[in-house]
């Protein structure tokens, strides 16, 4: 809420009356000022694509603690409130009026559906199912990374916890999920139980 609200002051004072006498950019770099918007926006949107198309594309790519997933989908929850304002001030300069209008109603929409799933953050209910370790059951022995994992996931209709095991492979801070509940007993002699 901080950073937004720190926007809110920037974008103030950045668009302050042409009265105010600290004011002195927007009286002598109107054009530097466009070009620095330009590059921003550039920055800003391609960053929002980027991460959109990650979780379109890899939707089991997550990060591998369901906390650091909570902390990123309250960030890319502001980041969305961001974008809405990047936006919005782009597409204000659309001289037909039928596109205008059409482009701020579907950016007022993309606000109310941010909007919307912000208090699911800050109420810890997760928009999908976060899976919380317990134990590294087995591990690939030709790839270390490869594991499968003694799991639970949270029952929200119940509130209980609901063990699975999960085959995943982990990456920095990343981990991949590769097949959700799986059947131990079937596995070949490529894996190794922790003991």
């Amino acid at each position: 809420m901080e950073c937004f609200v720190i926007f809110v002051m920037a974008w103030c004072w950045l668009n302050a009356t042409e009265s105010k006498p600290h004011n002195v950019v927007r009286h002598f770099r109107p054009k530097a000022i466009d070009r620095k918007f330009k590059i921003l926006s550039i920055i800003s949107l391609s960053f929002f694509l980027i991460v959109g198309l990650i979780n379109f594309f890899i939707p089991k790519l997550e990060f591998n603690k369901p906390e650091y997933n909570r902390v990123f989908g309250i960030f890319f929850n502001l980041y969305c409130f961001y974008i809405f304002f990047i936006l919005l001030k782009l597409f204000l300069k659309i001289k037909n009026k039928a596109l205008r209008i059409i482009t701020i109603t579907l950016n007022t929409l993309f606000l109310l559906i941010a909007l919307l799933n912000f208090p699911l953050y800050l109420m810890k209910i997760d928009p999908q199912i976060q899976y919380y370790d317990v134990e590294v059951k087995y591990f690939n022995k030709k790839n270390k990374f490869d594991k499968i994992i003694n799991q639970y996931y949270i029952n929200w209709k119940t509130n209980k916890n609901v063990p699975v095991e999960n085959r995943v492979y982990d990456f920095g801070p990343f981990r991949y999920f590769i097949e959700y509940d799986v059947d131990t007993s079937k596995l070949n002699d490529n894996w190794e139980k922790v003991k």
